[in-house]
């Protein structure tokens, strides 16, 4: 999310856009992840125990979310330049 708050381009033009876009998306899982940990005692205090473990599921799913973007991006950088054919 730039600093205007507009979500990243879903349609993408070439390999650098897409690569931005997956860049971009890798760190709001991030800044996600971040704000998750923070929430984690006040929501055990003020909420209870239910909603904290609620908080640590949705805090770990952004976490791997934030690791698999990274295996994107990697696999995007990987593949610039080359054209990649579908199966078929």
């Amino acid at each position: 999310m730039g600093e205007d708050g507009v979500l990243p381009d879903a349609r993408p033009a070439g390999p650098q856009d897409l690569m931005a876009a997956i860049a971009d998306a890798a760190r709001l899982a991030c800044v996600l992840t971040d704000l998750l940990t923070t929430l984690r005692a006040p929501t055990r205090r003020l909420a209870g125990p239910g909603a904290a473990a609620s908080l640590e599921v949705a805090r770990r799913r952004s976490e791997e979310a934030l690791l698999e973007l990274e295996i994107a991006l990697g696999d995007v950088r990987a593949a610039a330049g080359r054209t990649i054919r579908p199966n078929g």
